[in-house]
């Protein structure tokens, strides 16, 4: 029962490994873009560092 498509020990096609780490890296993206953009804004309306 060996299947050399299978990534193990997930049991993923190799296709299907690189489609959720695209999907991981995107959303990990985003989720900084939107840390430092609400970062950007807490420091506009109330300057810690002044």
């Amino acid at each position: 029962m060996s299947d050399t498509d299978k990534v193990y020990p997930t049991g993923l096609t190799e296709a299907e490994a690189q489609e959720i780490h695209r999907h991981l890296i995107q959303g990990t993206q985003i989720f900084g873009m939107i840390a430092a953009f609400a970062h950007l804004l807490s420091y506009i309306y109330s300057p810690w560092l002044k």
